[in-house]
């Protein structure tokens, strides 16, 4: 019997590997990007642009092919949620011509991530999820060395005029105000341990049952090292979504849960009298001090004041500018900025990137988790929440069943 042998494989390049090749590199680029790590810095201003022509190449590619993964047709009504958004920011800000542009290149990135099949999307949180534990797997041993007192090479460097320095160890960064901590909190390469903690725990959200793999594993030793209490919040909330998302009963879970983090906690105040991370980085910033929890420190006084005179203006619908553009943040901040419209936009966005998810419970699971971040720091616009909270949404889309052709002749009875 002779056999063919097609020599083009070896030579040629399948169009699918490169749409699949330039779409994950627009992914990675607007998601570590949007997380500043800090190798990155010299093209964050332009990521936008950088990611754009990516996924635009991805669907020219894909353009010319019989089937192509950019197939949704749905993607109009939250694409136009995006762009009266994101024009409105640009207008509410005053921004010139340079931000006009940029926002119509975010609008290429999320066409791209709109019109993508929704079935391939968990596939992209896995790449995510695996890309960002090769950097950790790296990360965290390095800073394990650091702590352990190896001599390692490192620079200063420094970010946005000073607001943030530190100490570039090239794997991993140390914040100069934890510099005489005795064991600082994990970060990574980006800016804040919060961050790299927030990141985490949504590529866990679109992780349902994936937990013991080796990358969700290291993912999870990243954000408990960072001691993150937002972090940690995150984790124990996305653990019991996943179980509520699948059905299953979690009422004894949550019992044990409780019990060991209470154990956890009071534990802490008493080994080495209560000098050790656990009390001094997590249950400190639990306190209630004058009504207010003392990890609560996301707005000043000043600016409390300022929201309580704001919220009884006339500026309540479309905002009011900031003067003093650091130290506040969360979900007042995003009002003052924006006002009532530009926050319903917002919700009205989500709301229509997620809607046709057929399992329902993921999508309200997506939703929630986004509103608990909207209340911390509000930074639902950065591509490392979106994503994948996205692909959580439509964690559980499968592709269609296509029919077996019927025949014309049923043989199982006798023609008449």
């Amino acid at each position: 019997m002779q056999q063919t042998i097609d020599i083009s494989k070896f030579y040629l390049i399948r169009k699918e590997s490169i749409v699949k090749f330039l779409f994950y590199a627009g992914v990675l680029t607007a998601y570590f990007c949007s997380l500043n790590a800090w190798f990155l810095w010299p093209i964050v201003p332009y990521y936008p642009v950088i990611a754009g022509f990516f996924f635009l190449a991805a669907m020219y590619v894909a353009g010319t092919m019989s089937e192509s993964v950019f197939k949704r047709s749905d993607f109009i009504i939250p694409l136009f949620a995006f762009v009266l958004l994101g024009f409105y920011q640009r207008l509410v800000n005053g921004d010139n011509f340079n931000g006009f542009v940029t926002t119509f290149f975010h609008a290429i990135c999320f066409y791209a991530l709109f019109r993508y099949d929704v079935t391939l999307l968990n596939k992209v949180a896995t790449f995510l999820a695996k890309t960002m534990a090769m950097l950790l797997v790296v990360s965290i041993p390095m800073f394990v060395l650091y702590i352990l007192g190896f001599p390692l090479p490192y620079r200063d460097l420094q970010y946005q005029d000073a607001f943030y320095t530190f100490s570039n160890y090239f794997f991993f960064l140390i914040d100069d105000r934890q510099l005489l901590v005795f064991i600082p909190r994990f970060q990574a390469v980006f800016l804040e341990p919060a961050h790299l903690a927030t990141a985490i725990a949504v590529l866990l959200l679109a992780q349902r049952g994936k937990w013991r793999k080796w990358y969700n594993i290291v993912l999870l030793t990243g954000l408990l090292i960072s001691f993150s209490l937002g972090g940690y919040v995150y984790l124990v909330v996305v653990m019991f979504l996943n179980q509520w998302i699948n059905r299953k009963k979690f009422l004894a879970k949550v019992i044990v849960t409780s019990v060991v983090i209470a154990a956890v906690v009071t534990g802490s105040f008493f080994y080495n009298q209560g000098e050790n991370l656990i009390h001094q980085l997590i249950v400190l910033r639990l306190e209630i001090d004058d009504g207010e929890m003392a990890g609560n420190q996301r707005t000043t006084v000043g600016f409390d004041a300022d929201f309580e005179n704001f919220l009884s203006s006339s500026d309540i619908l479309f905002g009011r500018e900031k003067e003093n553009t650091f130290g506040d943040s969360g979900y007042k901040v995003f009002i003052y900025d924006y006002g009532f419209v530009g926050t319903f936009l917002l919700l009205l966005f989500y709301v229509a990137a997620v809607y046709k998810a057929r399992n329902k419970r993921a999508m309200l699971a997506a939703l929630f988790i986004a509103l608990l971040i909207f209340g911390v720091d509000a930074f639902l616009l950065w591509y490392n929440r979106f994503i994948p909270l996205y692909c959580a949404a439509y964690s559980d889309e499968l592709p269609p069943v296509e029919s077996e052709p019927q025949p014309l002749i049923d043989y199982a009875e006798p023609v008449t």
